[in-house]
C-alpha cells in the first residue's frame, strides 16, 4: 500500500540540497549563520544522489511503493527544469508515519548507502533505510520540560528522567504495540531460546 504525499509531493534535489547547507553551517566556525542559499558544492551532491533515485524510481515504486515523478518546473529565473519528486511513501502500519523532519536524510541515505550493484544487498540497504526512517516515534518535546519542572520541584536534584512525552506513550501504547503485536510472527527458536514466552 502506498500513501500519496500532499501538495504534488516533495523536490528531492532542493531538500537535499537544504539539509546538506544546513549540516555544512552548523558544522561551521560560524554556527550562528545559517544561509538560505545553497553552496555549488552541495547542489552538486544533491544533483548526484537526485540521478541515482531517479534511475532506481521504476524498481523503488514497483518493489517498495517509493513513488518518484520527474516533472518540469520554472526557476527563479523563469528557466524550465525537469526535476524529481517524491509523491509516494509505502504503509508499513496502519496509522503510524514517518517523520518529515527525517525525509531528507533518508532520501540522501538511500542514494548513498545503498549497494544498488548487487540485488540481496540491495534489498537489504533499501529495508534498513526504510526502517530506519520509519522507526522515530512522534515526539511532543514535552518530555524535557517535564523533566527539568521534576528536576525543579525535587529537592535530591534527581528528577524524573523519562524522556517519553505523554503524547508519545499514546502513540506507542494504541498504535504501535498493536500493530506490532497483530504483524509479528516469531520464529520457534524464539520460544526455545526464551526471547519470547507462548501465553
Amino acid at each position: 500500500t502506498m500513501a500519496m504525499l500532499g501538495n504534488e509531493g516533495v523536490d528531492v534535489m532542493a531538500v537535499i540540497g537544504q539539509m546538506l547547507q544546513f549540516e555544512e553551517d552548523l558544522n561551521s566556525s560560524h554556527p550562528k549563520k545559517i544561509t538560505v542559499k545553497v553552496s555549488k558544492t552541495n547542489i552538486d551532491l544533491a544533483r548526484q544522489a537526485t540521478t541515482c533515485l531517479a534511475e532506481k524510481a521504476p524498481m523503488l515504486e514497483e518493489y517498495f511503493s517509493i513513488k518518484f515523478e520527474k516533472r518540469q518546473v520554472q526557476t527563479v529565473q523563469k528557466k524550465a527544469i525537469r526535476t524529481l519528486f517524491l509523491t509516494g511513501l509505502p504503509v508499513l502500519l496502519d496509522g503510524h508515519s514517518p517523520q518529515p523532519h527525517a525525509l531528507p536524510i533518508f532520501l540522501l541515505r538511500l542514494a548513498t548507502e545503498v549497494n544498488w550493484k548487487e540485488e540481496q544487498p540491495c534489498f537489504e540497504g533499501i529495508c534498513r533505510e526504510l526502517a530506519s526512517f520509519y522507526a522515530e516515534a512522534p515526539s511532543d518535546n514535552t518530555a524535557f520540560l517535564e523533566m527539568e519542572q521534576d528536576d525543579s520541584n525535587n529537592n535530591n536534584g534527581k528528577g524524573n528522567m523519562e524522556l517519553v512525552g505523554e503524547k508519545a506513550k499514546r502513540y506507542i501504547q494504541h498504535i504501535l504495540f498493536p500493530g506490532i503485536s497483530f504483524l509479528l510472527v516469531p520464529s520457534k527458536q524464539n520460544f526455545s531460546d526464551g526471547a519470547m514466552l507462548k501465553l
